[in-house]
Formats: structure tokens, C-alpha cells, sequence
């Protein structure tokens, strides 16, 4: 309880200090994506908001809402799994290895739908972070530059559609494929939209006697999952660098949480992950303890923040099937 009042008393005075108006200043404002990403969480949270109204005005039944939340629920797992798993755990770090080598494109097709650009420049943008992590240099630091930017503002910051630092991620720069996706993420994003709206759509979970009409409740439900979606991600770079504990010494703000692990299936366990993957600033001040490589895949390490590591578990139920391999 103490820590998140601390963390509310962070928030107000960045909210009094009118870092928000200093931050929005930063914001790429010729960017048709910075509308986009603004646009899809509005519509979202209007979605909502009218689900709850529907709901409690009688129009729309207990079983409607109950099947619309379910498949916000679900779009929301299934793109955590594949941004942990895949964009983090596979992408940014190679903590395992693939049987099957068409698997990296399959996957790096199928994250394009989460609507976090390419996974080369998200995975570049990560390993950045390690190399940097709470200093000057890291492009999303809650000691830095403050709560607001670091949350979420960072996403459309000037610069944002920059050409991807292949150098940060050689092994991926191979990849034709990966390097052909990466500018047309598009292709993803509209095919997930289009299919979850056209499940909702033949689904009727909007309650409607239109096809049409449920397509497009179904369209909005869509940008309010994004939109969990996204804020789910962004409290890795925000809330696990504030609140939590820290097991060991990693030279930044690092934490752990159960709350965020649950969250985010299992990416909770932060300072886990900063401790295997030292920052810059911990290899020049030697303290880099290494975890062992073969052990990677995990962010939790007591048997108890592995039960929370469902990303972790899932990959060693691949890896015991042969999809996947330890390094």
C-alpha cells in the first residue's frame, strides 16, 4: 500500500509540475500515427463505456457482454504471448531456439497485429533499453524523463518512424523476410482487426439484428483489447521501474511484482530479467551475474515466481515437445 502512494504521489507531481505539457511538446505531431495510436484508445474506452451503458440500460443481454469481454480477454492473452514470447524473449533476446525455422517469419507476421511496430525496431528499441537502462540515453526512462513520457507518450515521440538500428540486432538483419514485414506492418493489423471483427460480426456479440453493425462493435471492441494491450506492455517500462522489489543490484530501476507478472504473463519479474541481461553501466561497474544461458527463457527464478512465469512455462512445454529448443 505504501509504495503504490508513492507512486500516486509521483504521478501528481508530475501532473502539478506540467510535465505533460512538456512531454506533449516532444510528441511527433506530423505523424499520422501519433493520431492513430491516440484515435484507437479513444474509440476504445468509448466502446466501454458503451458497453456499460448498454448494460445497464437493458439493451444488450448478460450473455452478449459476457462473450464481448471474453473475446477482449482473449485477443488481450493472445497478444501478450506473443509479445513476451516472441517479440521480447525470442526477438530482442534469442533466449531459445526454433525447430522449425519458418516459425520466425509465421510469428513475426502474426505480432505485426499487436500494433507496436516491427519486431526488428521493437526489439532494437529493447536492447537499447538494456544498454542504457535509466540513463540519458534510454529512451523511456521514468527516472529521466518522468511518469507520462515513459508510459506511453515515448511511442510517438519524434523520430519514432525512424529506420530501425540493424546493428543492435544483427542476427534478425539476415532475415529478408523480417526486413520486408517491418514496413508493412499494416498487413497485420488490418488482417487481425478484420478477423476478430468477423467472428464478433457472425457472433451477433453486439446484439444487433445487422451484421454490419455487429462487425463494427465488434471493430471497436477490437481497439479498446489494443488498447489493454498496449497500456499492458507500457507497465514494464513504467510501473516495474518504480514499484516492486529488487533482488539484486542492477545499476537502474529494475523491480519485480507479482501484480505485473500476472498481468503480463510473467514479465512482472523485472529485475530477474535486468540481472540475466545487464545494462551497460552494470558490465562497467562489473556486476554482471549472469544467468545460466540454457535457463534464459525464465524471468521468474523461486518456484513460485515461475508458477507466474506463464510465458516461461509455455516455452518449456515447447521446448519438451521438440517445437522449441534451449539454447
Amino acid at each position: 500500500m505504501l509504495a503504490q502512494l508513492v507512486t500516486y504521489v509521483k504521478i501528481i507531481t508530475d501532473l502539478n509540475q506540467g510535465l505533460y505539457m512538456k512531454v506533449l511538446s516532444q510528441v511527433d505531431w506530423k505523424s499520422p500515427n501519433t493520431y492513430v495510436f491516440f484515435g484507437v484508445q479513444v474509440i476504445g474506452v468509448v466502446w466501454l463505456l458503451s458497453l456499460i451503458w448498454r448494460g445497464v440500460a437493458g439493451s444488450l443481454s448478460v450473455e452478449n457482454i459476457l462473450l464481448s469481454l471474453f473475446m477482449v480477454l482473449f485477443r488481450y492473452k493472445i497478444g501478450m504471448w506473443f509479445i513476451t514470447v516472441w517479440r521480447h524473449r525470442y526477438f530482442a533476446h534469442r533466449s531459445f531456439r526454433l525447430r522449425f525455422e519458418w516459425m520466425e517469419n509465421v510469428s513475426a507476421f502474426i505480432s505485426s497485429a499487436d500494433a507496436q511496430r516491427g519486431v526488428c525496431q521493437w526489439a532494437a528499441e529493447h536492447v537499447w533499453h538494456h544498454k542504457y537502462s535509466d540513463e540519458p540515453k534510454d529512451h523511456h526512462s521514468c527516472k529521466q524523463r518522468g511518469i507520462p513520457w515513459c508510459h506511453w507518450l515515448w511511442v510517438v515521440k519524434e523520430g519514432s518512424d525512424r529506420v530501425v538500428d540493424w546493428s543492435l540486432i544483427p542476427l534478425l538483419s539476415r532475415n529478408m523476410f523480417l526486413k520486408w514485414i517491418e514496413n508493412r506492418q499494416w498487413i497485420g493489423i488490418v488482417s487481425g482487426g478484420g478477423i476478430f471483427s468477423l467472428v464478433g460480426g457472425l457472433l451477433s456479440i453486439g446484439g444487433y439484428t445487422s451484421f454490419i453493425w455487429n462487425f463494427i462493435f465488434s471493430l471497436c471492441a477490437y481497439f479498446f483489447a489494443t488498447t489493454i494491450l498496449w497500456h499492458g506492455t507500457f507497465l514494464i517500462n513504467s510501473a516495474m521501474h518504480l514499484v516492486g522489489t529488487q533482488r539484486y543490484s542492477t545499476g537502474d530501476e529494475s523491480r519485480n511484482s507479482l501484480i505485473c507478472a500476472i498481468l503480463t504473463l510473467g514479465e512482472g519479474w523485472h529485475n530477474n530479467h535486468h540481472n540475466a541481461y545487464p545494462s551497460l553501466k552494470c558490465v562497467r561497474e562489473g556486476r554482471n551475474t549472469r544467468v545460466d544461458r540454457s535457463q534464459l527463457y525464465w524471468q521468474g527464478e523461486t518456484t513460485f515466481e515461475r508458477c507466474f512465469d506463464w510465458s516461461g512455462i509455455s516455452i518449456w512445454i515447447l521446448i519438451r515437445f521438440g517445437i522449441f529448443k534451449s539454447l
